[in-house]
Parts: structure tokens; C-alpha cells; sequence
């Protein structure tokens, strides 16, 4: 009987190719689509879960009640850590992460590499094994330090690294450690990523930081014990910063901040180490919202559920042609379990062969969907027992739902009337045109969706930011210490060249560059019984040469005046608010109070240092000679960038010899703050375009089944005098109505989503009247371009032909 049943399914396939190639190609797509967007959604949600002690790690964090909300931030200070876990309060170990070194060097072989600075607790709480070395506490000895084997082999190369002295650069200084271990490399999925690891009290500032509260730098990260849960745990911790950090509190007072339910104006909370890659305030390393993945879970659903629609209706549309053979099985003993059985048995060949060949596209396409989502996933994620599970699942669900409505169809049909050829269905077309409106609905909401996440991301990247960004280069400096000598040697390299407007200098970089980073740094302090917060940025002359801001008032640093260097200020205009002064020029103030007033000398506009999502804060610009400038900024102008880069090239090649040029464009660098949203473009874009491509299948494929079922119909009508572009018309418009529904349904749900979407902007876009009627035309002619080709061939077909042949 199975051989049968086999024999049976391949004639339907042969007889009725255009549906076969209809489904499987659809299935194909829909697959192919579903599980690229599955592994990335699987390699997301894996991050930090290979930790054997996963449930008892966490990150602390502190928060506090402003005026506006809750405030998180991940910073503390250098005490908390040995502090917390001696407090008794079921916090058995802990650890201090700080990024703080760049360097690092073996002999005359010298290494760009991050320094993580931990404490010894780190390699018992996190599952990082160790391949060479010490074994337990490798990093005992504040002179001993940890390489990933990358680094190791980087470095050293087939040379046994274990008990080699090497150098690295912390804060500026150099510092001679001993090898003592060898750890694996950070798997993917690693929230924390190392390439060198030493002792926190190597660190240049741990002498007049360690017992300073004020001074929050670094990421704290503890283990609870095993009879205790985070709840208990942050219980009593409610009161100590009241205890530890008792001036924060009072500061917080007088900001305005509020009290909780429980009196605390501020405190500190833990963060699952579950979570890290989640949280987008105080997660670590490169975090996504879990509402994106989400969003990319209901994406490869509606997708795979339109290609199930196409199936559904082309079966039920199909399955009119097989009743004879239906009867004569059910005649001769077949019951409704077997026809249900039968129906469905072809459909999970069908979407078989359709997953095999998705997962072939699959690992066909993985390199050009790693570039496409600026990402790295691995085509053995399909080899995991989740993914494989998640595939078979799939398989069957899609097979049922395809198979399920035209299953029950043809079960449900009596033999007596399928002999007599007398087979009548209430209402046929409610449940076809149903799912055509479902389609269109998933591929109108797509179209809108995918219009206004562009134009969002348009407006991120090309919005004013109070600077021009155009023709505006970023390079990051390797010696930063050294970085207001490196610029001003670039200043006197670059002076001769009609290109370059003019060179500067910062300690914080405009986007994000070449080299990954950005940084933030901000001063609170009272002034007059007022409090004071303001973002700090440390330059170099010329900076609102080379931004092109123009000043409200005052004068831009300048050679002439010695003061300069170690006190003048340059504030922005809601900076200068804060001050309640009605002339802030000239005045004196105390930011800290161990080094020297501050001297207002101009105001310019409000301009957005960081990214759009952010509101603009008040900001103070100030150029001290003790200041690390990391990165040199560089007007240029010229009709040719290329050219232009090669020309900061060579003269950045003279300052920094042997290192790496990473200068970049500040456009580009403002790109990559949006990256997400990027991605978020790219994959509606591509979702919209499969969603529509299918349901026009769909709809092809229905409207040959349609008319061929109307032959006699249309050839009567012929007779009877009717034109061809009537019959056409007559035909298309059946079609028309469920997609004119669609769109009536469909715009409402794509407005509501994408306002919510925007509401996490500061800065956003108003929703046009506009892209919903372009969506719904779009759609229109789409459906009209797929039906018409079927409306007109049956129009201009010979009725005499066709009255003969039915």
C-alpha cells in the first residue's frame, strides 16, 4: 500500500508540475528563510549559558530614583567588591573586571591586546578553562599573568610561553608580569571576551583608588552562595551604599531623586550574567534587545505560515481534480482515517523534500547572511541537538497544518456523491479568499513596516547633530598618553596640504570607529545650591574649527593664552543654564575640588557627542595638558576622500611608525551606532520581499486552478458576446477584493507597531498617510500583474475549444 500511495504521489506531481514547483519552491524559501533567522535567534539566546554555575553568577549594578525614572549604571568603585563578599550577606565570591590595558609585549614583539584586570575569584566563577599552566588560582601572585591561547600563539609563536616574563601597558606604564597559565579562547557566545588577564592591583591608580567610593570605573561581578537566592541577596544589600557611600545618597537629595517603597534613594541590584547580552544599559559586551529576537521568531513564523497558505489553497484547489480517484479508494474499503492519512503522507514528502533543500540553502547562504546582518554565525549550529529538535518540529507542524484543512475536505466527502460526480461545498471560497487576505495582511504590514524602520534609519544617520560630519576623519591613537604631542606633530605634517582644513584632538571619539570603542565621560558637582552634571570632553586646539560650530558667545581656545591648558572651559548653552548665570563668561567654578577652577571663555549650541537615542546633555569642553587625547579629528576638504585618507595615512605613518592605521570617516562611525537598526532594515526588506513573491505564487498558482475549474463558464460567456477585457476584468476582480481587504486590515496593525517602535527613539520620524497608500497600491498591482496573465489567456481562449473539451 505505501508503495502505492508513492506510485500515486509522484503521478500528481508530474501531472500537476506548476503546483508541485509552486509548493516546493515556496517551502524551499520559506525554510531556507526561517532557519538562517533560527540559528542567529538560537546563537543570541545561547550567550553566557556554557558557565557550569550560571544560576548563582551575577553583575552588580547600582540604581537610583531620579525625577525622570529608575537610573541604572554598572560602574563601582574599587572597595565594593572585597567589601560585599566580606559582608556575610551570601555573596561567596567576586570579581572585579576593568579594561585598562592596549598593549602588550614579549621581547621586541609587540601585540595591540585589551588587559582585563580581575581578581583571583575570576577562573573559579566563570567556566574558562585552563589549557597550560597553573591550574587553580592562576593569577595568586600580583606579578603573574594569563594569556588566551590567540595571544599566546600571537605572540610567542612555537616558543613555551609558561613562566616567560612579558610586558603589558596599563594606564600608560609599563609592567613586567610572568606567564603563569594558558586559557582557552572565549567561546562566541561570551558576553566577557579576554586576550590578557592580570591582577586589579597592578593598576597604576589602585593606590590612591582603592578605598575611594567616589570613583566608579569598572564592572563587579559576584557569586552567590549555594543556600541563598538573588532575592534574599538584594535584600540585604538595601542598605549598603547607606553605609559605605552615605555623601552619594545626600547628592542624590539634593538632585531631586526620590525614595522608593522602602525609603532608598539609591542602591545596588544583580544582574544574571543570563542577562548580559540582554540589557542594553548595564549588560556587557555586544548586547541585542530580546524584543529583536523575538521579532525575528515572528518573521520566520508568518513567513513559513504564508508558504502553509499557499500549500493549503493550492491542495483544496488540487484536490477537486482527485475525487474520482478518492471514491474509488473509498469504494473498494478505504476509510477516513487512510484518505487523511494518504493526503498527508504527500504532504510530508513535499515538505521534506522542501526542508532538505532549504537546509542546503542554508549552509549555501550562511557566508552572505553573516555579511548582510553583520554577524558570525557558523552553519554547525544545524548540527545542535536544539536546532535539530526545532527542524523535525517544524517539519511536522508544517506538513499538518498544509495537509490538515484539505485532509478533512476530502475525508468528508461522500462516496456515493463523488461517483455521480455531484459534489457540492457550502460556501468554497470563504475559506480560500480568507487565507489570501491572511497573506496579504503578513505582506502589507511588512512593506509598511520595512518603509518606516528606512526612513528611521535614514533620519538617525543624516539628522543634524549641531556638527558637520561630512568630510570629517576619526583616527584612534595607540599612545594616548602621549596624544596632544601626536596631534600637534599631525598639525604640523598636514599644515602644507591644500586638503586639510584643520587637525584637533579628543578623548572621546565621534561615533563609533575602526576600533570599536566609544567612551563617556561626566562630571557632578554643586554650584551656588545648585547640582551640576555635565558630559566632559578633553581636546586639543582648533576643535570648533575642525566641527564647524560656530560660538553664541566668547572665543575658542587659543595659543595666546597660556591659562588655556590647565583651566579654561568652553560650555555648551545647557550647560551655561544649569549655571542659573545670566553671563557666564569669565566665571570661576570648582568641578573638583583637588584641582583647578574651571574658566568659562565660550558658549556654543547644544550638539549631540553621542548617538540620537540619547537626548543632548549639557556638556563642558575644557583642554588640559594632564588629559589623554585618544583620538585625532581632521577636516578635510576635497573632492576626492580617497586621495585625502591616503595623505593623513602617510603623515599618521610618521608619527605612530609600525602601528596600525585605523582612521575612519565620522559618517561611517555614526553608521555604526545604528547597526541594529541596520539590520533591523535589512531583514524587513528581505522578509517583505519573500512574503510578497510567495503570496503572488500563491495567488498565481490559485488563479490557474480558478479559472481552469470556470472554462465552461468563461467560453458561454464568450458565446453570449462578452469582450475580453470584460472576462479579464471579471476574473481579476475576485482576486482584487481579498487584497483591497487586506489592506483595510493590515494598516491599522503596521501604524500601531511601528509606533510603539518609535517610541523608544528620542528623536523619530512622524508616521506618514503616505507609505500606507503606496503599500496598498504596491499590493494592488502586484495581485493584478500575477492574475491578469491567467484572466487574459483564459479571455482570448477559443470557446469553442473549451466548451468542446468540458
Amino acid at each position: 500500500m505505501f508503495k502505492n500511495y508513492l506510485k500515486t504521489l509522484f503521478r500528481n506531481m508530474q501531472k500537476n508540475k506548476l503546483h508541485t514547483s509552486i509548493n516546493v519552491v515556496g517551502l524551499s524559501v520559506a525554510f531556507t528563510c526561517s532557519i538562517l533567522l533560527m540559528i542567529m535567534v538560537y546563537h543570541e539566546f545561547s550567550f553566557d549559558n556554557f558557565h557550569d554555575n550560571k544560576s548563582k553568577l551575577f553583575k552588580l549594578y547600582h540604581f537610583a530614583n531620579s525625577p525622570e525614572g529608575l537610573d541604572v549604571r554598572a560602574g563601582m568603585a574599587y572597595p565594593a567588591a572585597t567589601t560585599i563578599k566580606a559582608e556575610g550577606i551570601g555573596i561567596e565570591k567576586s570579581t572585579r573586571i576593568k579594561n585598562r590595558g592596549k598593549e602588550v609585549r614579549y621581547k621586541d614583539k609587540m601585540l595591540e591586546q585589551s588587559t582585563l584586570l580581575v581578581d583571583d575569584d575570576f577562573f573559579s566563577m566563570f567556566s574558562f578553562p585552563v589549557v597550560k599552566g597553573v591550574q587553580q588560582h592562576p593569577l595568586a601572585n600580583t606579578d603573574n599573568v594569563v594569556l588566551s591561547e590567540k595571544t599566546a600563539g600571537n605572540l610567542f609563536g612555537n616558543e613555551e610561553p609558561i613562566g616567560k616574563a612579558i610586558e603589558v601597558k596599563v594606564g600608560g606604564v609599563w609592567i613586567s608580569l610572568i606567564v603563569s597559565a594558558i586559557l582557552k579562547d572565549p567561546p562566541q557566545n561570551s558576553s566577557i571576551n579576554y586576550s590578557v588577564l592580570a591582577r586589579t592591583e597592578i593598576d597604576p591608580d589602585w593606590a590612591a583608588l582603592k578605598n575611594v567610593w567616589t570613583s566608579q570605573h569598572h564592572n563587579v561581578y559576584v557569586q552567590l552562595s549555594n543556600n541563598t537566592n538573588q532575592a534574599n541577596v538584594e535584600k540585604r544589600m538595601e542598605n549598603f551604599l547607606e553605609k559605605y557611600n552615605p555623601d552619594d545618597i545626600e547628592f542624590l537629595k539634593n538632585k531631586g531623586y526620590k525614595p522608593d517603597a522602602n525609603g532608598h534613594y539609591t542602591g545596588m541590584r544583580l544582574l544574571p550574567v543570563s542577562d548580559l547580552h540582554f540589557n542594553a544599559e548595564i549588560g556587557t559586551g555586544n548586547r541585542v534587545s530580546k524584543p529583536f529576537l523575538y521579532i525575528l521568531l515572528l518573521v520566520a513564523l508568518v513567513i513559513i505560515l504564508i508558504a502553509c497558505f499557499n500549500f493549503i489553497n493550492l491542495n483544496i484547489g488540487l484536490s477537486f481534480t482527485r475525487t474520482k480517484e478518492m471514491g474509488i479508494r473509498k469504494c473498494l474499503g478505504a476509510g477516513k482515517r487512510q484518505v487523511w492519512l494518504q493526503v498527508w503522507g504527500e504532504s510530508l514528502v513535499t515538505v521534506l523534500a522542501a526542508m532538505l533543500i532549504g537546509i542546503i540553502a542554508t549552509v549555501i547562504l550562511m557566508k552572505g547572511f553573516n555579511k548582510l546582518m553583520e554577524a558570525k554565525f557558523d552553519a554547525a549550529l544545524l548540527y545542535q541537538p536544539a536546532v535539530i529538535l526545532s527542524l523535525i518540529v517544524m517539519l511536522l507542524l508544517v506538513s499538518l497544518i498544509a495537509s490538515g484543512y484539505p485532509s478533512y475536505i476530502m475525508g468528508k466527502l461522500k462516496t456515493v456523491e463523488i461517483l455521480k460526480g455531484k459534489i457540492s461545498l457550502k460556501k468554497p471560497g470563504i475559506f480560500r479568499n480568507a487565507l489570501i487576505v491572511t497573506q496579504f495582511i503578513i505582506a502589507i504590514v511588512l512593506i509598511c513596516t520595512t518603509a518606516i524602520i528606512y526612513q528611521q534609519f535614514q533620519h538617525l544617520r543624516k539628522a543634524p547633530l549641531g556638527y558637520t560630519t561630512e568630510s570629517l576623519v576619526s583616527i584612534p591613537l595607540k599612545q594616548y598618553e602621549k596624544g596632544k604631542d601626536i596631534v600637534g606633530k599631525m598639525r604640523t605634517l598636514l599644515a602644507g596640504q591644500s586638503g586639510v582644513v584643520s587637525v584637533t584632538g579628543s578623548d572621546v571619539n565621534l561615533g563609533m570607529g575602526n576600533d570599536g570603542s566609544t567612551n563617556q565621560t561626566s562630571y557632578g558637582f554643586d554650584y551656588n545650591g545648585r547640582s551640576v552634571n555635565t558630559n566632559f570632553m578633553a581636546v586639543d586646539y582648533d576643535i570648533l574649527k575642525t566641527l564647524n560650530i560656530n560660538l553664541k558667545e566668547g572665543r575658542d581656545f587659543s595659543t595666546a593664552y597660556v591659562a588655556d591648558t590647565t583651566n579654561a572651559v568652553i560650555i555648551t548653552e545647557s550647560m551655561a543654564k544649569l549655571l542659573g548665570e545670566k553671563n557666564v563668561l569669565g566665571l570661576s567654578f570648582y568641578a573638583d575640588s583637588s584641582a583647578p577652577k574651571w574658566n568659562v571663555i565660550g558658549v556654543i549650541p547644544d550638539f549631540h557627542l553621542y548617538s540620537m537615542y540619547q537626548k543632548t546633555e549639557p556638556l563642558t569642553i575644557c583642554m588640559n595638558n594632564k588629559a589623554f587625547i585618544s583620538y585625532a579629528l581632521i577636516r578635510v576638504h576635497t573632492q576626492n576622500p580617497t586621495a585625502a585618507m591616503d595623505v593623513i595615512k602617510n603623515a599618521y605613518a610618521q608619527v605612530e611608525p609600525g602601528v596600525e592605521f585605523r582612521g575612519s570617516f565620522v559618517t561611517e562611525n555614526i553608521d555604526r551606532w545604528y547597526t541594529n537598526e541596520k539590520r533591523l532594515s535589512n531583514m524587513f526588506s528581505i522578509a517583505a520581499i519573500v512574503a510578497i513573491v510567495l503570496s503572488c505564487m500563491g495567488l498565481f498558482g490559485m488563479a490557474f486552478i480558478i479559472i481552469r475549474q470556470r472554462v465552461k463558464e468563461i467560453g458561454v460567456r464568450k458565446v453570449l458576446g462578452a469582450s475580453v477585457s470584460g472576462i479579464a476584468t471579471l476574473v481579476t476582480k475576485e482576486f482584487i477584493k481579498p487584497v483591497v481587504i487586506a489592506l483595510l486590515i493590515a494598516t491599522p496593525i503596521a501604524w500601531w507597531a511601528m509606533y510603539k517602535w518609535l517610541q523608544e527613539f528620542s528623536y523619530r520620524i512622524n508616521i506618514q498617510w503616505w507609505v500606507f497608500a503606496v503599500a496598498g497600491v504596491v499590493a494592488v498591482l502586484i495581485a493584478i500583474a500575477t492574475v491578469s496573465f491567467h484572466a487574459v489567456k483564459a479571455a482570448l481562449t477559443n470557446p469553442v475549444k473549451s466548451l468542446r473539451t468540458e
